[in-house]
């Protein structure tokens, strides 16, 4: 009777134990998002990608959305993570905070990509082997690396479409980051700072000629309500890395840990390919509609390439003064650049088949 006795109160202790272990790995962490519930990415990419991940975890890990920034707004990202208010931050916003991200911005200087593919790939490859990168995300761990759309310029439809520089002049071209300003500026067009939230509302009053937006969503922001002009210049775009705050990821257990670095490349190549096929879809509804697309011929975009030099200067003069090897870096986004051109995205079996468009 004893023994019995025994081994029933060790069965149970073992029970007991198993629960414990089970519950101490469980976690529901909070997902901070600025982009609308029903936004591409969000529905056939990150939705998936965390469904995937409580699978894969075998339920230890599930995950509260916070949409259209209900919690963190896009400016509010970087130290939403960085403080622990939001557990992990999807599209990081880094274009509101690039002061934060001076050597990271290298990637963002024009005319360097042709893909979105490879841009992602190019950024996971520069963090990887760029300690300079690295020592800017601290207190965040990246998961997922992403690159926006490319911004190209689109124009109100009251004006003349842009085919050369010499139509910029004169124009007042709104932008949502310090690089879409710069780029106005130095394009020889006036640049207006306006935050994302205001430039459906700035087209709408004609208070601007054109803006810098990323082709891609266009048609889902519905600014193609007011611009039906369109120049596919592959300008400046923005960086939005997806990142774990330090601690919970520390607080991770090492399979858990695990499974999210397993999904780093999938998720990364997943929204490389999506945005390379909105922007095609945007591209084709629009044409269809009967919008006015202009590609520039290779002589001009040298011209746009040449003009834009100054910015590539104004980084290397900053990175100078900061005590960092701009030009190895610089020569490393290009060697890289090089490496993924015409790269195929690969893709996962938790992917679906109706992504695309």
């Amino acid at each position: 009777m004893r023994l019995r006795n025994w081994l029933q109160g060790l069965a149970i202790a073992v029970t007991a134990s198993l629960l414990v272990t089970s519950d101490a790995s469980a976690r529901e962490l909070k997902v901070g998002s600025y982009d609308p519930e029903a936004h591409y990415l969000v529905q056939h990419a990150y939705i998936p990608y965390f469904k995937e991940i409580t699978r894969r975890t075998n339920g230890e890990l599930t995950f509260k959305w916070f949409h259209g920034g209900t919690l963190v707004k896009a400016p509010q990202m970087v130290e939403g993570v960085k403080s622990g208010l939001v557990d992990i931050s999807i599209h990081s916003a880094l274009f509101t905070q690039e002061s934060l991200f001076p050597v990271t911005h290298v990637m963002t200087l024009p005319f360097q990509f042709d893909t979105t593919v490879q841009g992602n790939h190019v950024l996971q490859k520069m963090f990887y082997n760029t300690p300079e990168f690295q020592k800017e995300y601290e207190g965040m761990v990246p998961v997922h690396f992403h690159v926006s759309d490319f911004f190209n310029l689109h124009v109100h439809k009251d004006v003349k479409p842009v085919r050369t520089l010499e139509d910029l002049k004169g124009m007042e071209i709104g932008a949502f980051s310090k690089s879409g300003v710069q780029y106005s500026e130095l394009l020889g067009a006036t640049p207006r700072n306006i935050v994302l939230e205001d430039l459906y509302v700035s087209l709408q009053r004609k208070a601007i000629d054109a803006v810098w937006f990323p082709t891609a969503p266009i048609v889902k922001w519905k600014l193609t309500d007011h611009t039906s002009n369109h120049s596919l210049v592959g300008g400046p775009f923005v960086l939005i890395p997806s990142a774990v705050a330090k601690p919970v990821w520390d607080s991770l257990t090492a399979k858990q840990r695990a499974v999210f670095k397993s999904m780093e490349n999938e998720l990364t190549n997943f929204t490389g390919a999506l945005v390379d096929n909105r922007r095609a879809s945007s591209v084709r509804k629009m044409t269809e509609r009967g919008d006015t697309i202009v590609r520039l011929s290779p002589e001009e975009k040298a011209r746009w390439v040449k003009q834009a030099q100054p910015a590539y200067d104004k980084w290397l003069a900053l990175m100078k003064e900061k005590g960092v090897d701009g030009p190895t870096i610089l020569a490393r986004v290009k060697e890289y650049a090089k490496e993924f051109k015409g790269i195929k995205y690969t893709a996962g079996d938790w992917w679906g088949d109706n992504w695309k468009e």
